[in-house]
């Protein structure tokens, strides 16, 4: 983590110092490293044990085909080679614990910018902030402060499932630039990256927050590529149906096929409720997601959406929010069969804003 090397990814993660940024998604942004495998069970036998097994049984074979004439010995001798061949042929493979993990990892990265680094230079980087809240509050404030927070009567909601990205939005004055009002509901639990609320637990959070401000506010939805995200946007268009909901959320299909960061969630707890696990057949016909993606999901993988490149971000939040200021009412939608309130995203592998396709499952390099 050179200092000259972290100065570079403020300028890209900055845009040459127009936007800020919170320090999560620079953390993103210059990370050197990242693996994500799930845990992999015990198989087979060990070899020790197998010889352990295998040897005294064909010596035994082996003596019995010398001593007891009863039986022709080439019984007992086919049956000591069959247990020979059958312990050099059986494969055995460890157990794997899960592996979840990006270089440097956020603490070690967190205690450099914010001890060495501070100390050094003075304080963090130009248009570089620090999105944890201050001590003694939970960050779960449901606007944010700034423009969006100060907006009389607005015209839109931003519901962002993402602190870095919550806190982005805010220091960007993005969501008052239309007037929009943000609120945040976190999809994980404290700051971890590792444990995530159950979807349920999500949804109803985020019907809170919009149901503080008045029927028929479109809302914009911006969430990780995990099972939270993936079943939010529909099952907040079910609650509320008289309501414009844009998912700008990062598509799983944009994630599982480049470089972008991926994580894998905690497994649950022996006690925890089955029931709070979204399976894979639900995330296919409550997402509509391919059975590729949903086993992916299901799996335990997710992406987080601070991982996107800022500029790449401000831009899909932008024209997410021209759609939902520009949507046809709901129920017209619905008449008509108008495809528009039903997610319009394409996250573009090489340009740098999306592209007018309305598929939001098809995407590419996003992080």
């Amino acid at each position: 983590m050179h200092d000259l090397r972290l100065r570079r990814c403020v300028e890209r993660a900055t845009d040459g110092g127009r936007l800020t940024v919170a320090l999560t998604q620079l953390w993103y942004l210059s990370r050197t490293g990242n693996s994500a495998r799930p845990a992999v069970a015990r198989r087979g036998v060990p070899p020790g044990l197998r010889w352990l097994l295998a040897l005294p049984t064909a010596a035994a074979l082996v003596a019995c085909a010398v001593v007891v004439r009863a039986v022709p010995a080439y019984v007992p001798l086919a049956a000591a080679l069959g247990v020979l061949v059958a312990a050099a042929v059986v494969r055995h493979r460890p157990a794997r614990a899960a592996v979840s993990e990006v270089q440097p990892s956020e603490d070690t990265f967190r205690r450099l910018m914010t001890g060495h680094w501070t100390r050094t230079y003075g304080g963090l980087p130009e248009r570089v902030v620090d999105d944890r809240p201050a001590q003694g509050t939970d960050g779960r404030s449901t606007t944010a402060r700034g423009g969006s927070a100060t907006v009389s009567r607005p015209r839109a909601v931003v519901l962002c499932t993402d602190r870095a990205v919550s806190v982005f939005l805010r220091e960007n004055d993005i969501p008052g630039r239309f007037r929009a009002v943000l609120v945040h509901v976190p999809e994980r639990t404290a700051y971890s990256r590792y444990g995530a609320r159950p979807h349920r637990e999500v949804v109803k959070e985020a019907l809170r927050g919009i149901d503080g401000f008045r029927a028929g506010l479109p809302v914009v939805v911006l969430h990780d590529a995990g099972v939270q995200g993936a079943l939010l946007v529909p099952l907040l268009r079910a609650a509320r149906p008289d309501r414009v909901v844009v998912d700008a959320g990062l598509p799983v299909a944009a994630v599982r096929h480049n470089r972008a960061v991926r994580l894998l969630n905690a497994a649950p707890s022996a006690g925890a409720d089955a029931t709070a696990t979204a399976t894979a057949e639900e995330l296919r016909t409550v997402a509509g997601l391919s059975e590729e993606d949903a086993a992916w999901l299901a799996e335990g993988f997710w992406s987080p959406l601070a991982a996107v490149p800022p500029r790449l971000l401000e831009s899909v939040v932008v024209r997410a929010l021209e759609h939902a200021l520009t949507a046809p009412d709901p129920a017209a939608t619905r008449r008509s069969g108008d495809a528009r309130n039903q997610g319009f995203l394409t996250w573009p592998g090489q340009a740098p804003a999306p592209g007018p396709d309305t598929s939001r499952t098809e995407g590419t390099n996003a992080a």
